[in-house]
């Protein structure tokens, strides 16, 4: 492969990862000022997003990973599905799945996290119901945590300037090379006009 394949695979593969952390940092700062507006969690399209703190779903859902919730009424949920509730007395939630449901005396759900032996002490009533998970994505709690820390905001302010800045520099720098190149083949060029043995 020759020098300047070589140069445009890079090129590619440098617009490319440059493009994927412009995405990641700006879903990052929008999750970060969406949830530090409205003082709750983030949410897309009426899903809420939660960060998965605990290991009691695996391996369904990672610990460190993020559940997207879907609202939905209490009536729709059917064992199997993973539910995300709040506690009774408490403003706290758990990501479970419903093992069974009763409807004798008003609609419960009897849940339990999937690496755990037993069911949830509890059973969960309707009310208490956030909705059900659609979708998981392992590892992403991680830095969604972290960038809710002042650490976490240092850090990504800093990884946009590095972005922007690596940018510019690379700009630069093939711009330079592109001058230096038509330069090279002017003098070349001119040489060769110049040339008495011709």
């Amino acid at each position: 492969m020759s020098a300047t394949r070589w140069r445009k695979a890079g090129a590619v593969l440098s617009g490319a990862v440059t493009i994927l952390l412009i995405a990641m940092v700006l879903l990052l700062a929008f999750f970060l000022l969406q949830s530090r507006l409205t003082g709750t969690e983030p949410s897309i399209v009426g899903h809420k997003i939660y960060i998965v703190m605990s290991g009691s779903m695996e391996p369904a859902v990672k610990m460190g990973g993020v559940v997207v919730v879907q609202p939905l009424p209490a009536e729709e949920v059917q064992p199997g599905d993973i539910i995300t509730f709040r506690g009774e007395n408490s403003r706290s939630l758990t990501t479970h799945r419903v093992v069974s449901t009763e409807t004798e005396n008003g609609l419960l759900f009897y849940t339990k996290g999937d690496a755990n032996e037993s069911l949830d002490p509890l059973p969960v009533k309707a009310q208490q119901l956030v909705g059900k998970v659609v979708f998981t994505v392992p590892y992403l709690g991680y830095p969604f945590a972290f960038i809710r820390t002042r650490a976490g905001l240092v850090t990504l302010f800093s990884l946009v300037v590095l972005i922007v800045a690596g940018r510019l520099i690379r700009s630069y720098l093939v711009e330079k090379q592109q001058l230096k190149e038509t330069d090279s083949e002017e003098v070349v060029a001119r040489s060769a006009t110049d040339d008495p043995q011709r």
